[in-house]
């Protein structure tokens, strides 16, 4: 009897562990990740300096969970590598992911959402003008030259115009540049009124080499939406391996972090579905 129980004993802790009673799962993943030392600019790692390894040691020795991650430092990059159907999923801006699933022939669903440093979820664009415009709110972009992001930047250009269109806003004129840094250039050297940025580009972009978040006043924030997740494509992944994926993640969070995540790590995905991809 003692043998039998220390045989049923043995069989729990294995399925605690998660890895004992599942075989070995491989998952290759792209990777741009804001807050990652292996994804962002040098110029803002002391704010940037989140590494991976150590979660990834933690997921396959306890969960038997080979998360193989393939880093790219700029979006265009990753959204090729998305576009090529070669990944089974990806960490990063949703928006990344989510607007190349044709052309992919992916269907990709978000695991869960990855924490900043201050265990912020969500982002959002900013409206800003400099420190000195005559310009107090965003009713008063009425006929001015507005800068906003490219169709890649959610916060940045389809929020921004979600806005303009239920505030009955009507700028002169709309330009779009690729990044936060050429929004702010375009404000420094006066070359517009006001621009859109994402919400940390003044404190975790290469714009922190140039500009001060003083320098600059901020009108409107954009509707929010999350800020990074990670997505498998169900066109390769089993449902029960994105949920056992899911599981352990969520279990390496909160007080079980590991202090290199810089934070409290997964959290459940929040909804979002953004009109433009027409799903249910």
């Amino acid at each position: 009897m003692r043998a039998i129980a220390n045989y049923l004993i043995a069989g729990g802790l294995a399925m605690l562990s998660g890895c004992a009673t599942h075989p070995p799962l491989e998952l290759k993943l792209a990777v741009n990740d804001i807050y990652c030392m292996d994804t962002a600019c040098s110029c803002v790692h002391d704010v940037a300096a989140r590494t991976y390894p150590a979660t990834l040691e933690k997921l396959k020795a306890d969960y038997g969970i080979d998360l193989q991650l393939v880093y790219f430092s700029e979006p265009y990059q990753l959204e090729d590598a998305i576009a090529s159907g070669e990944y089974d999923g990806a960490l990063c801006k949703p928006w990344y992911a989510l607007r190349h699933e044709k052309e992919a022939g992916a269907d990709f669903r978000r695991i869960v959402d990855v924490l900043d440093p201050n265990n912020n979820q969500w982002l959002a664009g900013i409206f800003v003008v400099p420190a000195d415009s005559p310009i107090q709110t965003v009713d008063g972009l009425d006929g001015k030259h507005l800068y906003i992001g490219q169709a890649d930047a959610y916060e940045k250009h389809q929020a921004a115009k979600r806005l303009l269109e239920q505030k009955g806003i009507r700028p002169g004129k709309i330009d779009t540049n690729a990044s936060c840094g050429e929004n702010v250039g375009v404000l420094l050297d006066e070359e517009a009124d006001a621009a859109v940025l994402s919400d940390y580009a003044l404190s975790a972009d290469c714009a922190v080499d140039f500009a001060r978040p003083e320098d600059f006043r901020i009108l409107a924030w954009t509707e929010r939406i999350p800020l990074t997740s990670l997505m498998l494509d169900m066109n390769r992944v089993e449902k029960a391996e994105a949920d056992r994926l899911q599981q352990a993640l969520l279990a390496l969070s909160g007080k079980d972090a590991p202090e290199t995540l810089l934070g409290n790590g997964f959290v459940k995905p929040a909804p979002w579905n953004p009109p433009e991809l027409d799903k249910p």
